[in-house]
């Protein structure tokens, strides 16, 4: 059955991971990554896996490795190429990423990356099952196109090992959005919940012939937006996970220490600006047939996985809001405060330095004291407006959203499983849900592979996690792999205060 397992009294453990983001990988001439890649962690993450089979040998236990969306980044990538006769703005950001164009950006990155399909082989190789999911950066692996390279080149792999090819990719599974364990888990990426990254209808296997590039632009998600035609064009710096409080402090960070390079993109970004206005100005109109063919697929899952109106109502969860006011929110919003302080600053001042010249010109005083008193005043203001700016770039944000969480505790809810994992938001998160019901339910979330700049402050912690989420029987644990010792261990988390959790969402 599709994206659910029946109940099993001895069920395989789960691995899963998230958000690897492969890109395009290592030139083959020079050997050099190309500049938008992520992922330059293969041969740790086949050490990875011949870790999970050694273990899997030992205990003589099976086990399902779960991709959990954003494995391939079709999103952060050089653009394919396209003619001379392309528009300019194909020629600038690359043509839209329809089946075709994805298909062969999947091959790309398989080639830029064996060991890491060499890594997916020896796991199917050993016997045991791999499963991808898609992500908001990898929505396109829901096409059977897509799919086909990386079974070509895990078949070429298995075929290099000796191993039976049919036999083994058979185990090779793809599902369009969900895995669900009845009575013991639910994973999925968790980008729906996201108002930023969510699609309106991310339902796509049905029939991928609808989704040429206006189909594919209307109904971009903002972050996808901002990262295809502003963040890319920032080169090899940390990846970023798009947020309007991220974006922030993003734009913060590239002024204070790369003004030349945030100069340079955006004076010479103008097709950004127009491209900008294009999607604020672009509604959901003339998309019935992509919503026809959503809800068919919503009711083939629902049929499939025996969930029914059930899976109708977690689809309802995710976060679509109108284009004009997620626009607003994100880019207009930000910018109009940013404007509104500076004017009431600036107002403010010059309305007290000419109070203040005026009492000290009408002084009945020396010129000497009036001098002083200028100096002190000039002073006064000056310490006023660094301590201000100060206090605005160093303050403590305040706490974030958490909208996966409230997500993860309505689903547990309604399935009543005890374990509910997303990636997305590259955060390992371990955070105990209160359902209302007997028994414990917890959400985790398995972070990612990557260097990332987020919204959240620096950690004192190692710059990556190789973070995972193992599941034995019920019971799940999140940890990392740790190449130098060569084994996983727990993931490093730090205790949350209980105040600033979501409704809904007990504090860890």
């Amino acid at each position: 059955m599709e994206g659910r397992v029946p109940s099993d009294p001895n069920p395989p453990d789960l691995i899963l991971v998230s958000d690897l983001h492969l890109g395009r990988g290592r030139l083959s001439g020079t050997g050099r990554y190309h500049a938008l890649e992520t992922f330059f962690f293969d041969e740790d993450f086949l050490d990875f896996c011949q870790g999970l089979v050694a273990e899997a040998e030992q205990r003589r236990t099976p086990f399902r490795l779960i991709f959990n969306g954003d494995t391939f980044d079709l999103l952060r990538i050089e653009p394919a190429h396209v003619g001379p006769s392309a528009a300019r703005r194909e020629r600038r950001f690359g043509a839209p990423v329809t089946p075709e164009v994805a298909a062969e950006m999947m091959t790309s990155i398989l080639a830029g990356h064996p060991a890491w399909v060499e890594a997916v082989a020896l796991v199917l190789a050993a016997g045991h099952g791999v499963l991808f999911l898609p992500g908001n950066h990898d929505v396109e692996l829901q096409w059977e196109p897509v799919q086909r390279p990386l079974r070509e080149a895990v078949a070429e792999a298995l075929r290099r090992r000796g191993a039976g090819v049919e036999e083994a990719l058979g185990r090779l599974v793809f599902e369009p959005w969900f895995h669900h364990e009845p009575g013991r888990i639910w994973v999925e990426h968790g980008s729906q919940y996201d108002p930023e990254c969510s699609f309106r209808y991310p339902l796509r296997a049905g029939q991928p012939a609808l989704w040429d590039g206006p189909a594919l632009e209307r109904d971009m998600p903002l972050g996808n937006f901002f990262q295809r035609y502003l963040y890319n064009a920032f080169g090899a710096i940390t990846f970023i996970v798009p947020s309007t409080r991220a974006n922030s402090r993003y734009l913060r960070w590239l002024v204070w220490n790369r003004p030349g390079l945030l100069l340079r993109v955006l004076s010479g970004h103008g097709p950004f600006s127009l491209q900008l206005l294009r999607r604020v100005a672009m509604t959901a109109g003339g998309m019935s047939p992509q919503e026809e063919a959503h809800r068919a697929e919503l009711e083939r899952l629902a049929a499939g996985s025996g969930l029914g109106r059930t899976l109708h109502d977690i689809d309802a969860l995710k976060h679509v809001p109108p284009n004009l006011a997620q626009a607003a929110r994100a880019v207009v919003w930000p910018l109009a405060r940013l404007v509104l302080l500076a004017l009431t600053v600036g107002l403010g001042g010059f309305g007290l330095w000419f109070a203040a010249f005026g009492a000290i010109t009408h002084l009945q005083a020396g010129l000497g004291f009036k001098t002083v008193l200028f100096l002190g005043m000039h002073l006064a203001l000056m310490a006023v407006l660094l301590g201000g700016l100060a206090w605005r770039l160093l303050r403590a944000p305040a706490a974030p959203p958490r909208p996966l969480r409230r997500a993860a505790g309505h689903i547990a809810r309604l399935l009543g499983v005890p374990i509910v994992t997303f990636g997305h938001i590259h955060e390992e998160v371990v955070a105990p849900l209160d359902t209302g019901a007997p028994g414990a339910a917890t959400y985790f979330n398995t972070g990612t592979w990557i260097s990332v700049f987020t919204h959240e402050p620096l950690l004192p912690r190692e710059r990556i996690q190789f973070s995972f989420l193992r599941v034995r029987g019920h019971q799940a644990e999140l940890l990392h792999w740790s190449p130098s010792r060569g084994r996983a261990v727990p993931a490093i988390l730090f205790e949350e205060d209980e105040h600033a959790v979501e409704p809904g969402v007990r504090a860890a």
